[in-house]
């Protein structure tokens, strides 16, 4: 019997250890099912981050609306004067130049021979400047957008971001720009007057 007893014995631990075997590997199976799961964590994370990132944004609705393209800080569309579209009064050469509303201008010409006034007349919609000067000579003349000039923007007021000042009279916001911005250089090419006959 003492037989028996032993056999039994070992038959059941041979059992259990056959058992735990097989139970063990029902685990990694287990194991196995929570990756898919820990994929779609990294996946929600980055939508957490990303709303705090979206609410910074708020404060800056506070700010001025930026101004509109056509607004912006762009130099007048003049070209260079030809000397054939001289005319002449009195044996004085002139030259017409278009310009859109609200241009300024200024003579770069240190003797003072060159002269350009506002003629009062409109064009197609564009103011016309007269300019004259000595014949066959070539001067340079500067037009500039007044809404470019440093006054038209104004900083400090806190309704623009850094970088950026305020438009008063659109009430919006538009980038700083340097001096010469928003300014065209051309030159005025004088023609001859012809001789009498």
């Amino acid at each position: 019997m003492k037989k028996t007893t032993y056999l039994l014995l070992a038959t059941t631990v041979f059992v259990i250890l056959f058992a735990s075997a097989c139970g063990g590997s029902t685990a990694p199976a287990t194991q196995a099912a929570p990756p898919p799961v820990e994929v779609v964590q990294p996946t929600q994370a980055p939508a957490e981050v990303v709303a705090p990132t979206q609410q910074p944004a708020a404060p800056a609705q506070t700010f001025a609306p930026a101004c509109q393209a056509a607004t912006s800080c762009a130099a007048p569309d003049v070209k260079n004067t030809e000397g054939v579209d001289t005319f002449c009064v009195e044996k004085i050469p002139y030259q017409n130049i278009s310009v859109a509303p609200g241009t300024t201008f200024e003579t770069l010409d240190p003797k003072g021979e060159l002269k350009c006034q506002d003629s009062g007349t409109v064009v197609d919609g564009k103011n016309v400047i007269t300019c004259t000067g000595k014949e066959l000579w070539t001067y340079e003349l500067k037009f500039t957008n007044s809404a470019c000039a440093a006054n038209a923007l104004a900083t400090g007021t806190g309704q623009c971001q850094d970088g950026l000042g305020y438009d008063a009279a659109q009430n919006c916001c538009a980038p700083l720009t340097a001096a010469d911005t928003g300014s065209v250089t051309i030159k005025v090419n004088m023609g001859a007057c012809p001789l009498p006959k």
